[in-house]
């Protein structure tokens, strides 16, 4: 099942509780008029008899009628009307992107390619660290600080094609240097032992990845989807698919379309194809992780 949040379970919620109603309904009738009318339970020279074409009007109960045609109608409407806001919510109300975070997303026979339009910052510490690690980047310059724990560690960066080290003492320090902000920055923290306490990687506008993809929790994901060609592999029909957030669009050769959703807790979660295209797309998947923002998932 998708997650609580999501229109989906909502809408699967309200369906299922009026299908067990009408369900239940409708079988208990229909046990009772097979138990109650069953051969030999009426004796059938009491029966009317009945002339083909010919409607009983003495038993015609117009009340009834009107009750069996206005409550189905009266639930028929309802359940559209939940069905269309779902629809609206999921597919008619999209965000701009300004409001939204927005990444692109290229399939291939068989892959999915991402693309970032804004930076994105992905930090994760290692399980039972006993301080925090902080990392603070500008244009010319590496920060790193754990508060008040007066630790030493090792620093390496990587942001292509330069690379780096450098130590810091007593829980601070800093490296000058030139930083290209529009290049993909690694950041591996290690503690007096090797360990790795802490890992930072600063997605760039414009980088990104292929069967993987970062968003941020709490804010609204807009992706731009479309199918290209490479190499002999023809730009073919595909379709995202979460199964997480129960969202799915069709990704077409040579037309941008647009999926959007609004991740609330973090976690990794799948990606899949949902569209035959080809031999290997039972292997078109891909993961999307999201990551803590100072809205949900705690600070990033």
């Amino acid at each position: 099942m998708p997650a609580e949040y999501t229109t989906f379970v909502g809408l699967y919620d309200t369906f299922m509780f009026w299908s067990i109603i009408v369900g239940a309904i409708v079988f208990v009738w229909m046990f009772y008029a097979v138990l109650r009318f069953r051969k030999g339970m009426v004796d059938e020279s009491t029966l009317e008899k009945l002339e083909p074409g010919v409607f009983p009007k003495e038993r015609e109960n117009f009340k009834l009628e009107m009750a069996w045609f206005i409550i189905p109608a009266i639930l028929i409407g309802y359940l559209c009307i939940v069905s269309w806001n779902s629809l609206y919510e999921d597919w008619g109300n999209s965000p701009s992107d300004d409001e939204a975070f927005v990444v692109e997303a290229i399939a291939t026979q068989w892959n999915w390619e991402f693309k970032y339009t804004e930076p994105i910052i992905v930090e994760e510490s290692s399980e039972g660290l006993l301080y925090p690690v902080n990392i603070g980047v500008s244009d010319g310059r590496i920060a790193i600080s754990s508060g008040s724990a007066q630790v030493n560690l090792t620093v390496k960066w990587s942001n292509e094609p330069a690379s780096g080290e450098f130590n810091i003492t007593d829980g601070e320090g800093h490296v000058d240097t030139i930083i290209d902000l529009q290049e993909i920055l690694e950041i591996t923290v290690k503690d007096e032992e090797g360990n790795v306490v802490h890992e930072y990687t600063r997605y760039a506008a414009g980088t990104g990845e292929s069967g993987q993809v970062y968003v941020p929790c709490g804010k609204e994901i807009k992706l731009k989807m479309t199918s290209e060609r490479v190499g002999d592999a023809d730009a073919v029909l595909h379709a995202f698919f979460l199964p997480e957030w129960a969202v799915k669009e069709d990704v077409v050769p040579n037309l941008e379309t647009i999926l959007y959703f609004t991740p609330q807790e973090t976690g990794t979660y799948d990606v899949v194809c949902a569209e035959y295209c080809g031999m290997k797309h039972a292997y078109m998947t891909a993961q999307i992780t999201v990551v803590s923002s100072n809205i949900c998932g705690g600070e990033a």
